[in-house]
């Protein structure tokens, strides 16, 4: 049975745009080689910290919005993201049905683990 995640992770800002993106990269072929899907990256540009970590002050925001088949392959991805330098930070959260914004607008999409009949169906009470 698939699981769906969020996986913020927070990248060190002194980074340049290609190391971010080869670093994000890095994180989507696990994600892929694990039988994963990778729905949606959401880059929220370098941002300053509420605390200092690891004498940074600033990092570069992403979100991977991901589903996975086996959900122990998370403990891969998460021990992955605490080895790699280049990552401050990594958060990764289970979700229900991930909700990540849709590119043209500020509306979002949502995926669910469930039918939209069945849920339907559930709420009438």
């Amino acid at each position: 049975m698939s699981a769906f995640y969020e996986c913020v992770l927070l990248l060190k800002s002194q980074l340049t745009d290609e190391e971010s993106a080869a670093t994000v990269s890095r994180f989507t072929n696990l994600i892929e080689s694990k039988s994963g899907t990778v729905h949606h990256i959401q880059k929220m540009g370098r941002k300053r910290m509420a605390y200092e970590l690891n004498k940074e002050k600033r990092a570069e925001y992403v979100v991977l919005y991901l589903e996975l088949q086996n959900p122990s392959d998370i403990a891969e991805l998460d021990r992955q993201a605490r080895i790699d330098e280049r990552v401050v930070k990594s958060m990764i959260v289970r979700k229900e049905k991930l909700n990540f914004p849709k590119s043209d607008s500020s509306q979002e999409e949502s995926l669910s683990d469930q039918d939209d009949s069945a849920i339907l169906e559930g709420d009438a009470h």
